[in-house]
């Protein structure tokens, strides 16, 4: 049994938390300019194809802010996983975020485009499958993790996105590697894609690095605006299949240089923030899965394509001996 800790390196980094200046560009939302991660991976040409209409994401985290402006009409079923022990089947009540973290992660992944309002996500039209496995300090427990992975699958979720891993803050309970496994296994076998934040500074999903191994699941660094690996971004390791994509500098200094996204805080109505991590990275591939998966590409050919376009060792650790680099959607999208 190993401690899994959630990656909320961007939520120190995200004291500072912005409402959407003005702006322009290829979306008519307010801080699109802001989003410099989209760009990075060529979001804009690759929506001139594709948009995610019609898949969905799961989101396994700490809950969405079900109110919120960007995200709204996005999340078409939701649950409350904390305390089931592993059983979805004890899974009840409201996925409402009350720490943040998912609310952020759900933004990136498929905020809505071009309604005048706050940020843009990679897969824009997508919808989102919510399971609430964290409490308000970011604790959970493995087995309660395993269940929402099941539910959101089995809620028809055919990209499910774990942003779990981190050092930051530690998780209250434990989850065992054959835990974590029998969620993404389960999630592969009924035809969903897994995507794996591969951890901060060190420490990811309790099973890092080299031992990422051979799991049915894309595993994600983070990198900088400067297309180098995140100082903070652990390891990819030996995963099979293994990205980078933008997470954030976590530059005090600069907050610019981190992730704007759709956010969550007590008391506020539709909060937006910067944060920095791994945790931010691999929304922006579960994202351009969802495009991939629209364009009617199956989950194996969705993996071989966002693999085989990614901008060759961009952003990889030197460490890492299987990852491809960082993903660039309008290479993806685009015809064979």
């Amino acid at each position: 049994m190993r401690t899994i800790r959630m990656p909320l390196l961007g939520l120190v980094a995200a004291a500072l938390v912005l409402l959407p200046t003005g702006g322009a560009g290829a979306s008519n939302d307010p801080s699109f300019k802001d989003q410099w991660g989209l760009a990075k991976i060529g979001a804009e040409s690759a929506w001139t194809r594709t948009t995610g209409a019609g898949i969905r994401i799961g989101i396994v985290d700490t809950g969405i802010d079900l109110e919120h402006e960007d995200l709204a009409g996005k999340v078409v079923e939701s649950i409350n996983c904390v305390g089931s022990g592993g059983d979805q089947a004890k899974c009840n009540g409201s996925a409402q975020d009350d720490q943040g973290h998912g609310t952020h992660v759900g933004g990136i992944a498929a905020a809505s485009k071009d309604n005048g309002k706050g940020v843009a996500g990679v897969a824009p039209d997508a919808q989102l499958v919510v399971a609430k496995v964290m409490n308000s300090q970011g604790a959970g427990a493995g087995a309660d993790v395993t269940a929402g992975i099941k539910w959101v699958v089995d809620h028809g979720a055919k990209v499910v996105n774990l942003s779990l891993g981190d050092p930051a803050q530690p998780i209250t309970a434990l989850i065992s590697e054959n835990e974590l496994k029998e969620g993404v296994e389960y999630a592969w076998s009924k035809g969903a894609i897994p995507v794996l934040a591969s951890g901060n500074s060190g420490t990811g999903l309790g099973i890092e690095g080299a031992n990422f191994g051979d799991m049915n699941a894309i595993v994600v660094g983070a990198t900088g605006p400067d297309d180098t690996a995140a100082s903070y971004s652990t390891s990819t390791g030996e995963a099979k299949w293994a990205v980078a994509a933008p997470g954030g500098a976590a530059d005090q200094s600069k907050k610019a240089n981190d992730i704007f996204s759709t956010f969550w805080i007590k008391g506020q109505k539709n909060a937006y923030g910067y944060q920095a991590g791994t945790s931010m990275a691999a929304p922006h591939v579960a994202g351009a899965v969802a495009l991939l998966l629209a364009q009617g590409y199956s989950p194996a050919e969705a993996v071989t394509r966002l693999l085989d376009t990614s901008d060759k060792g961009v952003g990889c650790e030197s460490t890492s001996s299987t990852c491809r680099g960082r993903i660039n959607v309008d290479k993806a999208t685009a015809k064979k």
